[in-house]
C-alpha cells in the first residue's frame, strides 16, 4: 500500500498522548515519558489547544520552571492540525512545509484523535525495498558542524548548549569518538527524576551509541533505525572518528520532491539483519488450510529448535487460539498483544498479514514473539512467599464464580490470618516475620490439591480458592491445615524455634454469596468470628 493510500487515523498514536489543559506541568512531563513519543497534547473540552515537546522541556528545565505550575502557561499555543482522513503523503508535505516533527490529528469536529510523528512516516513504507542511491555523506553535507561535549560536562551546561543551538541531542565524546549521547528523552527523564543540574552527563547519557559510516546508503540506515527504534544516529568517517549526527528529521527533509521513491520500502529487512535482533521473528506461508513456518530468525531456532521450520504454527500456538488469531488477521490485517503458553513459558506476540495470490499461496504472516514469562510471574506472584498475589487471586475468584454459575457447580473460599503476627515482628524482628510467612505458605501448600489456588491477600492474610468443594469439605481441609500449623516449630535465623497459630473463615458459593465480593465478606466475617472466639480455630457457620 502506497503512502497516498494510508490514512493518518490508521497509524496515529492516542494512548497516553494528552492531558487536560489545567493539569500541572509535572503531570504533562510524566505523560510524555509514558508515551515515548517526545510530545504530549493539552486538551480543552476534547479539543487540542496546546502542545509541549521534549525540546520545550529542555528550555523549561534550563529556565528552572516550577513543575507544579499549570501547564496552560507553557503549552497553549497555535497548532498545526490535520484531519484523520488525510494521507501519509499529505502529512509528509505538511511537516516539511512547516518544519515540524509531529502532527496533531483531529476528526472533522476538531476533537483530538492522536499524534503522528516523522518516525511514524518512516515506519510505514511500500511493499518493496526502495532503490534510492542517496548516501549518508549527501545528507550530512547539509548539516552544521558537530556540537559535542565530554563526560565531565554538567547537565546544566548541556541544557544551555541545546537551547542556544536549538538542537535535540548532543554526543558525548572521548578521543574523537562518541561514547554516549544526551537526547531530549534523557532530559525528560532527568526532569521527572528531579536530578540536580550540577550532575555530570556521563551518569545520564544513553549508550551504546548507534553509528554509521559516511558511505552507507541512507535507505539502509533508515531501515536499521526503524528496527532498533531509535531517532538519531552518529556518523563516523573512514577512520572511525565521529564527525556528525543525523536524526529522523534530517532524513525526512531529504525526501522533499522525491519522497515517493524514498518511501518504497517493505515492512521487513533482510534475513541477515533480522537474525541479529533480540526479538523472535517468524514468517508463515498461508496455504489456506494450514499456515506453515517458512522462516524463523536465530532467536526462534535457538529457543524452539530447527524442527519448527516447515511445521504448522499450531505446533507452537494451540489450535483454538490460532483459529481465533488467524480469523482476526484475515479481517483486520494485523493482530497485537496476544498471549499463549507452551512448554511452561508464556509468550506475547504481534503480527500482520500480507495477502498474496500466487498459486496455492494465499498470503504471508509475519509474527514478532516475546518471552514474557518472568514479567507474568512478577505480575502474579508474591515475591516473598512465592504464592499468587492479591491481584491474580482476585481475578481467579471472579473467573471461578462465573464458571461455577455457568456449570451450576459449587466452590469454597477460605480466608486465614496468622494470630498475633504483630507480636512476632515486635519480639523477633521483621526478618522473623518473613520466615513465618514463608513457613506457613509451605505448610498450607502441602495440604492443597493441584488445582486449588493459594494467594497472599494482605500482610499476614491468605486466601484459598477450592473449586468443586462444598463448605464442610473445605472446613475439614482448613482444620487439617490449622492443626498442622499449630504443631509446627518454625526455626528463625537466630536458631530460635517458635510456634504460631492461624484462624480461618470459610464461605461457599452460592450459599455464602453469589458474587466474589459477597463470598469474601462472609468468609471475612467468619474469620473475625474465629478471632473473637479465642483464635486458632475454623469458623464456617
Amino acid at each position: 500500500m502506497g503512502i497516498e493510500n494510508i490514512l493518518l487515523h490508521e497509524i496515529i498514536e492516542s494512548k497516553n498522548m494528552w492531558v487536560p489543559i489545567d493539569s500541572p506541568l509535572h503531570h504533562f512531563l510524566k505523560t510524555m515519558d509514558q508515551n515515548k513519543k517526545g510530545v504530549a497534547v493539552a486538551l480543552e473540552n476534547g479539543q487540542p489547544v496546546g502542545v509541549l515537546t521534549e525540546r520545550d522541556v529542555i528550555s523549561l528545565l534550563y529556565q528552572g520552571i516550577d513543575k507544579t505550575a499549570p501547564v496552560e502557561q507553557y503549552a497553549r499555543k497555535p497548532l498545526v492540525l490535520t484531519l484523520g482522513n488525510r494521507t501519509l503523503g499529505y502529512a509528509l508535505n505538511l511537516m516539511l512545509e512547516n518544519n515540524i516533527r509531529r502532527l496533531i490529528v483531529t476528526d472533522e469536529d476538531g476533537r483530538f484523535l492522536g499524534v503522528v510523528t516523522q518516525k511514524d512516516l518512516l515506519m510505514h513504507m511500500e511493499d518493496d525495498f526502495y532503490q534510492a542511491t542517496l548516501r549518508i555523506k549527501h545528507v550530512l553535507d547539509q548539516k552544521r558542524n558537530l556540537i559535542a561535549v565530554n563526560r565531565t560536562t554538567t547537565i546544566k551546561a548541556v541544557l544551555e548548549i541545546m537551547v542556544a543551538h536549538n538542537i535535540s541531542s548532543v554526543p558525548i565524546m572521548e578521543k574523537d569518538r562518541a561514547v554516549g549521547i544526551i537526547t531530549e528523552k534523557d532530559i525528560l527523564r532527568v526532569a521527572n527524576d528531579n536530578v540536580p543540574l550540577g550532575e555530570t552527563v556521563d551518569l545520564y547519557m544513553s549508550k551504546p551509541v548507534y553509528s554509521t559510516g559516511i558511505e552507507a546508503l541512507a535507505a539502509t540506515v533508515v531501515q536499521d533505525m526503524n528496527r532498533k527504534n531509535i531517532r538519531r544516529i552518529v556518523v563516523n568517517d573512514i577512520d572511525g572518528k565521529t564527525i556528525g549526527l543525523l536524526t529522523n528529521r534530517d532524513f525526512v527533509k531529504n525526501l522533499d520532491g522525491d519522497y515517493n521513491q524514498f518511501l518504497e520500502m517493505k515492512l521487513k529487512c533482510s534475513k541477515e539483519i533480522l537474525n541479529l535482533l533480540p526479538e523472535m521473528l517468524i514468517e508463515l506461508i498461508d496455504l489456506r488450510d494450514e499456515q506453515l513456518v517458512i522462516w524463523a530468525n536465530e532467536k526462534v531456532l535457538s529457543t524452539f529448535g530447527e524442527n519448527i521450520l516447515d511445521t504448522p504454527i499450531t505446533e507452537l500456538i494451540p489450535q483454538a487460539k490460532w483459529d481465533e488469531i488467524y480469523s482476526h488477521m484475515l479481517e483486520k490485517g494485523k493482530v497485537g498483544d496476544v498471549r499463549f503458553k507452551t512448554a511452561g513459558r508464556t509468550y506475547e506476540f504481534s503480527g500482520f498479514y500480507l495477502p498474496l495470490q500466487k498459486g496455492s499461496e494465499k498470503g504471508r504472516i509475519q509474527l514478532i514473539l516475546r518471552d514474557i514469562t518472568e514479567e507474568v510471574i512478577q505480575a502474579s506472584v508474591d515475591p516473598l512467599t512465592s504464592v499468587f498475589n492479591r491481584r491474580y487471586t482476585s481475578d481467579f475468584l471472579v473467573k471461578e464464580t462465573e464458571r461455577s454459575k455457568r456449570m451450576e457447580r459449587t466452590f469454597s473460599v477460605i480466608i486465614l490470618d496468622i494470630d498475633n503476627f504483630k507480636a512476632v515482628n515486635d519480639l523477633y524482628g521483621h526478618m522473623a516475620g518473613d520466615t513465618v510467612l514463608q513457613e506457613i505458605t509451605q505448610c498450607i501448600q502441602g495440604d492443597l490439591r493441584q488445582y486449588d489456588v493459594l494467594g497472599r491477600f494482605g500482610g499476614e492474610e491468605f486466601l484459598i480458592i477450592m473449586p468443586e468443594i462444598d463448605k464442610k469439605v473445605a472446613a475439614s481441609a482448613a482444620e487439617r491445615i490449622r492443626q498442622k500449623i499449630a504443631t509446627r516449630e518454625i526455626e528463625l535465623q537466630t536458631g530460635l524455634k517458635i510456634q504460631v497459630t492461624v484462624s480461618f473463615g470459610v464461605a461457599c458459593f452460592p450459599e455464602g454469596g453469589a458474587s466474589p465480593d459477597d463470598l469474601l465478606v462472609v468468609a471475612d466475617e467468619r474469620l473475625y468470628q474465629a478471632k473473637r472466639h479465642g483464635k486458632n480455630r475454623v469458623e464456617f457457620d
